[in-house]
């Protein structure tokens, strides 16, 4: 028997990380739960403890892989949003709810070759979000100072 429930790595405010799935996740409750494995308990998650919530493919990733933050690897109907957090970590993609007044909204990386499949960002662990001409600008600033872009 296999754990049920989306693969996700669960990026907290203080730098910790928690792999596992999750089978309730929902932004308008106070909390969700996260299983690391068929034989763990099962982990309650608080969203005022949160920086992001990412939805992956795999737990290990590819450490190989350089992430592209880069808007012209593909187009979608969304708008080009670049977030910076509080702790300095960047990440581009597109979003149609990062306008929304929730306490985060969901990004869609730019890189289709990305572990990430989407994340939920919290919009207290942000510092700043730049969204349309700005977001490819912040891109290409990235790209100049990026040694493997």
């Amino acid at each position: 028997m296999s754990v049920v429930g989306k693969l996700v790595a669960v990026r907290y405010k203080d730098g910790r990380v928690l792999k596992g799935f999750t089978a309730d996740f929902y932004p308008q409750r106070p909390l969700f739960h996260v299983k690391e494995s068929e034989a763990s308990p099962v982990i309650p998650v608080r969203f005022p403890d949160l920086k992001a919530v990412f939805f992956i493919r795999t737990p290990g990733g590819n450490p190989d892989h350089d992430e592209r933050k880069d808007f012209s690897l593909q187009k979608t109907p969304e708008r080009e949003i670049w977030v910076q957090f509080k702790d300095g970590e960047e990440l581009a993609g597109w979003s149609s709810s990062f306008a929304s007044a929730g306490a985060g909204f969901y990004i869609t990386p730019t890189d289709p070759a990305s572990n990430m499949e989407r994340a939920y960002v919290l919009r207290a662990s942000i510092a700043k979000v730049l969204h349309g001409h700005a977001a490819e600008d912040a891109a290409k600033r990235y790209r100049q100072r990026a040694p493997n872009s």
